[in-house]
């Protein structure tokens, strides 16, 4: 009976002394394990990194950034450049078609021995030198020129249009990119914060199971989420330096951005108006100029099949021997017309033809998908803000779940560590479906503003090309 009463003091003060130590435990870990979820990333990089020794330069706005993403894009783009280059050939094309317009002046020359007879008389001999002017131009061709004209004037535009929808292309790569940068950015500042929470609780289990060694599966547990939640940061970041690459190899190395760069993009455009906008989009534009492209090109080979009035005008002057002057010149009309060309006519019309019809198939292919691409991506934008705007809500019910369920565990042992272990793998799952959710809708937002006008016009208005 007096070992029993000794032993079970024995045990009143060694739980005694577990939960002194507990109390001690709690009171100077929880201050140390509660990280700041309200907090903004820009401050708790700041408090983490120590202080510079020299004036930085402000950073630059949201707006300004996203400008200088797609002002760098569309300038170090090659294929932008070429698309451009194609566009000013086009131009000089439709020149030279113009230029046919007016009469063709040209000037030969010839000189060399002659020998000439008459009824096998000889009648001159000796050598001859003469210059002649020669001027030539169309007088009637029943609008063939005209057409050709057209038909260059519509292929420049539709490769001022091609030129605008490569760099629409390159803007929306850059930009994107940017923001998948910026998601995983942030997806690895979350879990750095979740691998602090996990590392102080190791630390406490550590000193608790070296007073109570009862407890080390906790410890073990710990330790693995520990673990895992590091692997999950590592992918995080390792993602955002491969994006990092891609972007670089977008807008070069001197441009530094920061992470602000979203502001600009939580506007979702109204579908209405992006839906109209894409009637007059650059692409369509494109096809529309190519599909009357070629009915003025079939136009111009039907002209051309008709009688075709030239004039001419020449005028020689030579010296033959050593004294004789020569003098002439001659004007006329002409008229040429094909009889018979084996229907290549005919056929180069239709071919002309059906590429413009298939032109405007293209086109209305691409409006339909666009509008249905356009209420796709709308919805993705609208619901993803809509989520991320109750993910709010949910992680302020969340942090105090987690935080009553680590001071119910840590004071007054009344959770389990896998309650708090499930609190907090909750509550930081939220959070990096909060971070998504805002990058998707992001996202989808850049991806509206380019189906209508482009983030082009939208962030370079300046620098838009010309519409023809």
């Amino acid at each position: 009976m007096k070992k029993t009463v000794v032993a079970f003091q024995t045990l009143k003060v060694s739980l005694l002394a577990s939960a002194l130590t507990g109390l001690m435990w709690s009171d100077a870990a929880l201050a140390r394990c509660t990280d700041d979820v309200g907090v903004d990333h820009s401050k708790a990089s700041a408090r983490a990194a120590p202080a510079p020794k020299f004036e930085v330069e402000a950073p630059l706005d949201p707006m300004t950034q996203l400008q200088l993403i797609a002002k760098e894009a569309a300038k170090r783009s090659a294929e932008v450049g070429a698309a451009r280059l194609l566009a000013e050939a086009a131009a000089f094309d439709l020149d030279e078609t113009k230029g046919a317009r007016y009469p063709q002046v040209s000037v030969s020359g010839s000189a060399g021995p002659t020998h000439t007879t008459v009824d096998g008389v000889t009648a001159a001999k000796g050598t001859q030198h003469s210059l002649s002017l020669n001027v030539s131009s169309n007088l009637y061709d029943f609008g063939r020129q005209n057409k050709l004209t057209e038909w260059r004037s519509q292929l420049a535009g539709s490769a001022k249009y091609g030129a605008a929808v490569t760099q629409e292309q390159v803007v929306l790569e850059a930009v994107s990119t940017a923001l998948e940068r910026n998601r995983f950015r942030l997806q690895a500042q979350v879990y750095q914060q979740y691998v602090r929470k996990m590392s102080c609780l190791v630390e406490a289990l550590e000193g608790i199971v070296s007073e109570d060694k009862g407890r080390a599966s906790e410890l073990v547990q710990a330790r693995k989420t520990q673990s895992q939640t590091e692997l999950s940061r590592d992918a995080a970041l390792a993602q955002s330096r491969q994006i990092e690459f891609r972007l670089r190899k977008l807008i070069g190395d001197k441009l530094s951005l920061g992470d602000g760069i979203t502001v600009p993009l939580a506007a979702i455009p109204e579908i209405g108006e992006i839906n109209r906008q894409i009637e007059f989009g650059n692409d369509a534009q494109q096809l529309r100029t190519q599909a009357d492209a070629l009915d003025s090109y079939a136009k111009a080979v039907v002209a051309g099949q008709k009688p075709q009035v030239n004039w001419a005008l020449s005028k020689t002057e030579g010296v033959q021997g050593l004294s004789n002057k020569v003098s002439s010149w001659q004007a006329g009309v002409s008229v040429s017309y094909s009889l018979f060309n084996g229907f290549s006519d005919k056929a180069a019309s239709s071919a002309a033809s059906k590429r413009a019809e298939s032109a405007r198939q293209q086109l209305a292919e691409l409006l339909a998908s666009k509008f249905a691409r356009t209420a796709e991506i709308y919805d993705i934008a609208t619901t993803s803000m809509e989520r991320a705007k109750r993910y709010v809500d949910v992680l302020r019910d969340s942090e105090r779940v987690r935080n009553f369920t680590f001071q119910q565990w840590s004071q007054l042992g009344k959770r389990s560590l896998f309650d708090v272990m499930s609190a907090e793998a909750d509550h930081f799952g939220l959070r990096i479906a909060y971070v998504n959710a805002l990058h998707d809708g992001f996202a989808a937002s850049a991806q509206m503003r380019s189906m209508g006008t482009g983030l082009s016009a939208w962030l370079l208005p300046e620098q838009q090309l010309q519409r023809p």
